[in-house]
């Protein structure tokens, strides 16, 4: 029996090892829009590194660039910086699905009408999105990703919940 679980053991091992040196790896940098869902826009640059086909790290940083009007008063990001785990799915030579979940630290900014705050917010963040490489180095990339502000309050009031990221943008990999 011993025996039978070290060879299973060695298999998969050696499976892994092989398809991990077919893998498409390595750094990769994106440059692209978000759109806060109150229409409030920030530009944004992820660094990140692809272990395997199926599996990268990233880290993403944005300031805001656009603020969205609410009864006159400008609200917006100020910045958000944010570490994510992505797992990815092939679904044809130049398309991929992918998926990624991590933690947040962003802080949005309202000025106007007497106001001018600043409110920090941090939380885990998830989502998912679609990559189409246009050659091997240069491709597009679309995703939504909803990060969670919980156990946030201002002056006693209750901020909690998620807050929809929508981006677009250019893909480079290394």
């Amino acid at each position: 029996m011993k025996f039978l679980k070290a060879a299973l053991a060695a298999t998969a091992l050696t499976a892994f090892a092989t398809s991990a040196q077919a893998q498409d790896t390595g750094a990769y940098i994106n440059l692209g829009v978000d759109a806060v869902e109150f229409d409030a826009y920030s530009l944004a640059a992820r660094a990140g590194y692809q272990f395997t086909e199926n599996f990268s790290v990233e880290g993403q940083g944005s300031f805001g660039i656009i603020d969205d009007e609410v009864q006159g008063v400008d609200v917006g990001v100020d910045y958000s910086v944010a570490a994510f785990v992505r797992g990815s799915i092939p679904v044809g030579e130049q398309f991929s699905l992918f998926a990624r979940g991590g933690y947040h630290f962003t802080q949005f900014g309202a000025e106007g009408n007497g106001i001018d705050e600043s409110l920090d917010f941090d939380g885990f963040a998830y989502g998912a999105g679609a990559e189409y490489m246009i050659n091997d180095l240069n491709g597009i990339r679309a995703d939504i990703t909803l990060y969670d502000s919980s156990d946030d309050n201002i002056n006693g009031v209750d901020v909690s919940g998620t807050s929809d990221v929508y981006s677009i943008a250019y893909v480079r990999k290394f």
